[in-house]
């Protein structure tokens, strides 16, 4: 693995984690696969993707996991810079193709960028594509119990004087649960839900490239919605809809999970060749 540096500017830097695949042929590459983390876009880190399932995206990829601007210290419009950023960045590397990977949050951007740029497939693990679902105005389902906590006085002590681009979720993923609880999580980021910029339309979805899905049939923090209509209009898809009530399933490596980033790569690899 490599650090490399996406990009310089007078107050922040986005550093990309860069690792080279093993496939034992050139020829088996498949291209440059970009990875954004998760965390509501206001916290995680590049690092959050397992090595395990990073060895298995190697096999087919070269595969560069990016910083971008968190909120509320920075918008939406500044993240979605960040991703031109990254974008034309990973084309100056070693293959001209691009894929894009993310999940939850990243899943957002990641179909974004697929949108915007010229991106040969997605792989999107419960991810979303709008900001106008009802349940985004409350807490997920699952964390209920800690409404009492989630008061004005976290707020001030999480927020940063500065630019951030990675942030433990201890105690910052308090600071998402708040702005869900208080039904102010696209206003805080400043996404107009009336601009078609800061979402998919159906045609947007039609237009995407080879898209592979996963996502909880019972995801408590992103509706499984979102990944239902992406495998009902997008021309080419895979969906997996894994039987758990848990959001960031895959965040315990297991032989599922594994098998399921091998499906992942594989049908990728299925569409190019």
């Amino acid at each position: 693995m490599e650090t490399v540096t996406i990009k310089i500017a007078d107050s922040y830097t986005l550093l990309g984690d860069y690792y080279k695949s093993t496939a034992v042929n050139s020829r088996d590459v498949l291209g440059t696969l970009i990875y954004l983390h998760g965390g509501g876009l206001v916290f995680g880190e590049r690092t959050d993707l397992p090595n395990e399932y990073i060895e298995i995206l190697r096999k087919r990829f070269e595969v560069l996991c990016a910083d971008y601007r968190l909120a509320p210290e920075s918008t939406i419009d500044d993240i979605f810079i960040d991703l031109q950023d990254i974008y034309h960045f990973a084309t100056t590397l070693k293959h001209e193709k691009i894929y894009i990977m993310g999940r939850s949050a990243g899943g957002y951007l990641s179909l974004m960028m697929a949108r915007d740029f010229n991106i040969e497939g997605i792989i999107n693990f419960y991810g979303y594509f709008n900001f106008s679902h009802s349940d985004f105005n409350y807490l997920p389902h699952d964390q209920k119990h800690l409404a009492s906590m989630l008061t004005e006085d976290i707020v001030t002590p999480n927020i940063r004087d500065y630019v951030t681009v990675k942030e433990n979720p201890d105690p910052r993923y308090l600071l998402y649960l708040y702005y869900r609880h208080i039904g102010e999580w696209a206003k805080t980021l400043g996404i107009d839900l009336e601009n078609d910029k800061y979402r998919l339309t159906n045609e947007d979805i039609k237009a995407l490239p080879p898209i592979f899905v996963a996502h909880g049939k019972g995801d408590p923090d992103v509706p499984v919605f979102f990944s239902r209509k992406l495998n009902k209009n997008a021309p080419v898809v895979k969906f997996v809809e894994v039987d758990t009530n848990t959001h960031n399933f895959d965040q315990t490596v297991n032989e599922n999970n594994i098998k399921l980033y091998e499906t992942a790569v594989t049908f990728m690899n299925d569409q190019h060749t």
